[in-house]
């Protein structure tokens, strides 16, 4: 998607938003909390720079984050009511719904898993074929992933060693061919520390998920239709600026996490850029099919094993309203 398509939709969301009472004093405004599915980092740059730039402001709105991690429990939080929307990947928001909790996707940012898998570039694993009679380290997570791309070649898992401990740097010492992470964290962390990497991406396996996804739960999307409004379109401005401008996020990751590395978060944010803004349609958008085929993959891995209609996991209501469109 060109500059000039995110500056019209930048303008657009701008134009939506010019009816709220800018100068607004903090004790005016209604507060909102978000449940991070991690600690503070550049894959939510765009809510930092929606924070930050003031556009949860004029909406009338003031935020503050709930940090997650591996262990934490993601949707507690919004049935309680100590936090209105939550971020976590699309694959556990379906698990999480097909469990019965009351949740629902509002709008993704990354409409592409970041997650890989790499090995070192002076190895020859270029491609997925090439992991057979290979060490593959691969948490019990990801692991439905990998079997899912080895499914759409024929391959079978145990033409391969999976290794659920450790971490990438294994493929320093040798005592893994093949690892599995982030491309916005891991395989940069892998570059920084001097080594070139081959990359082995699933959708060029056909096994596509969303990843960074906006929710709520459903009788907060029902009582707070306006809200729910408000909040995104403040934030889809917010990833717009932070798609055009990547160079600004490490900074701002830095007022929510003075530890992080300013430098370490631009490139993590740069290299998101095409996981967001994908060319095909506008930021934060949602495809039916997409979650259908999500939940499909997920059936026949067995992570899904009750009855479940995706058509209850997501709503498109709010995004279409906010780009005034049914399709992009």
């Amino acid at each position: 998607m060109k500059r000039t398509f995110l500056g019209k939709m930048f303008a657009i969301l701008t134009l939506l938003t010019s009816a709220c009472t800018p100068g607004m004093q903090s004790a005016d405004l209604i507060p909102v909390v978000i449940q991070l599915g991690t600690t503070h980092q550049a894959i939510y740059g765009g809510f930092y720079a929606a924070d930050q730039r003031g556009d949860y402001a004029l909406e009338g709105l003031t935020v503050s984050y709930i940090e997650g991690g591996a262990n934490v429990d993601l949707v507690s939080p919004l049935i309680d009511g100590a936090a209105q929307f939550g971020i976590m990947g699309a694959s556990t928001l379906i698990a999480e719904r097909a469990n019965g909790r009351p949740i629902r996707a509002l709008a993704t940012i990354l409409r592409r898993d970041p997650v890989v898998f790499f090995s070192l570039a002076s190895s020859d694993i270029v491609r997925l074929q090439d992991f057979v009679g290979k060490k593959v380290l691969v948490s019990s997570r990801l692991r439905p992933r990998l079997n899912a791309m080895l499914a759409k070649t024929g391959i079978s898992p145990s033409e391969i060693t999976l290794v659920s401990t450790g971490d990438f740097t294994q493929l320093y010492t040798g005592e893994i061919d093949v690892a599995s992470g982030l491309i916005t964290s891991t395989v940069l962390a892998a570059q920084k520390a001097g080594h070139p990497v081959n990359i082995i991406f699933p959708d060029n396996y056909g096994v596509h998920f969303y990843s960074t996804t906006i929710y709520a739960t459903d009788d907060y999307i029902a009582s707070s239709p306006e809200l729910v409004t408000k909040f995104l379109r403040a934030t889809l401005k917010g990833w717009t600026f932070a798609v055009e401008n990547p160079q600004s996020i490490g900074s701002l990751v830095t007022i929510y996490n003075p530890k992080a590395d300013a430098t370490f978060e631009t490139a993590s944010m740069s290299a998101a850029i095409p996981y967001v803004n994908t060319g095909i349609d506008h930021i934060g958008w949602m495809k039916p099919d997409d979650w259908a085929n999500m939940l499909q993959t997920m059936r026949a891995e067995g992570e899904v094993t009750t009855s479940l209609d995706i058509k209850d996991v997501y709503t498109m209501e709010f995004i279409q309203k906010i780009y005034g469109e049914t399709q992009p």
